[in-house]
């Protein structure tokens, strides 16, 4: 059985779970499915510990490496004209990947196509071959306040409608799926992720001694970050010894500002974290909290769960799904219950040990292996049912 999977997720991330979630399941596959991966050129980091040919780029927004430090009005017209004029020198390295994703699509040499994002370019060249679509959230749905694109949503409901099938990556996922789209249910099966963790006995250099930490987007609404930093800020000022640990971009000049008015600028921190030192980042740290309002799966508690570092998270979406009893809870607008949490999982010995014991437990039942196995399934069906 063959499946070919497209470029499209490779060309939007550098690092990130969705490129995590494919590069993890395309290594793990059983040996009765063969992958192909049409991409030409990347900087996903995951992609290249696949045996996956391609040429690696740092920079594939070629405009934005044109001339770096000069900017003047008619910048990206000029780098389009010479981008017309001299292909060789100034390629488009997006093109180039969507045309090499459509050329494989046309010869046809495989039996099921798996999109890894959601542009519908395909749709015009399949040929009756069947695709399945992974859907990882339904955040742009139902959190328009947050990221408001209509046409994205208008095309990505085609793209559902169409699949031959839909993984959905939790069962808040699926019931979402089917409430805003109106997916048939029997078209839809729940594969959760897993943690690709590993313990390398590393972590970033200049860690605070005591910390909670946050990782991931902080500028999205629905992630919630703003509300998390009100509410730990009386926690940072009655300890001068606690800090709060980001991953991510600098904070911005909006972000210092609200730090500044909150009187705790100096007790934020943000750390710049390769994969092999993410173990440790999760391990040193007092509590990882998760607030967001809303994910689709949430990889990050499951990592929390490997390094053995207490979870205080939100009430909301699918955390209760994946966490079970192994997290403490707090309503996401409610700064007192998240203290409350932060505080049992820093300061109680019997309830931080518990957490670490049931995070432990409950990883157990995550592996993306058993994600391979069972994707390997969906493939087999939707075989079986074109037969």
């Amino acid at each position: 059985m063959k499946i070919l999977y497209d470029h499209q997720i490779f060309e939007h991330q550098r690092i990130g779970g969705v490129s995590r979630y494919f590069t993890e399941i395309i290594r793990n596959l059983p040996d009765t499915v063969h992958p192909e991966v049409s991409v030409q050129y990347s900087f996903n980091e995951y992609l290249k510990n696949l045996d996956i040919p391609f040429v690696w780029k740092n920079q594939l927004l070629s405009y934005y490496s044109f001339l770096p430090s000069i900017e003047f009005k008619g910048k990206k017209r000029l780098f389009s004209f010479l981008q017309k004029r001299n292909p060789a020198k100034y390629p488009d390295y997006l093109a180039i990947n969507k045309q090499k994703s459509i050329e494989a699509i046309k010869r046809g040499n495989f039996d099921i196509f798996h999109p890894t994002f959601f542009e519908d370019y395909y749709l015009d060249y399949l040929n009756r071959k069947p695709y399945v679509l992974t859907v990882h959230d339904m955040i742009i749905e139902l959190y328009p306040e947050f990221i408001n694109s209509p046409l994205f949503i208008q095309r990505k409901k085609k793209l559902v409608d169409n699949a031959a099938h839909i993984i959905a990556v939790s069962e808040n996922t699926k019931r979402d799926i089917i409430n805003v789209f109106g997916t048939s249910e029997g078209k839809i099966s729940v594969i959760y992720h897993a943690s690709s963790l590993a313990d390398n006995k590393k972590k970033p250099n200049e860690l605070p001694e005591k910390y909670l930490l946050y990782v991931g987007d902080r500028r999205l609404g629905y992630k919630n970050f703003g509300f998390f930093i009100s509410a730990v800020q009386p926690l940072l000022l009655s300890d001068k010894d606690l800090y709060v640990v980001c991953t991510g971009d600098h904070f911005t000049e909006e972000e210092t500002r609200f730090f500044d008015q909150l009187g705790i600028r100096d007790r934020l921190r943000i750390v710049f974290v390769e994969d092999d030192q993410m173990f440790g980042l999760y391990q040193s740290a007092q509590v990882f909290i998760y607030p967001s309002y809303y994910e689709g799966f949430g990889i990050p508690v499951l990592e929390a769960f490997q390094a053995g570092c207490p979870l205080v998270l939100a009430d909301a979406s699918c955390f209760r799904e994946v966490a079970n009893d192994a997290g403490l809870y707090f309503a996401p607008k409610s700064p007192q219950a998240l203290r409350h949490a932060v505080l049992e999982a820093m300061n109680n010995k019997a309830t931080r040990d518990s957490l670490i014991q049931k995070g432990q437990e409950r990883l157990s039942d995550f592996s993306w292996s058993k994600s391979a196995e069972q994707t390997a399934e969906v493939y087999r069906k939707v075989l079986n049912n074109r037969a």
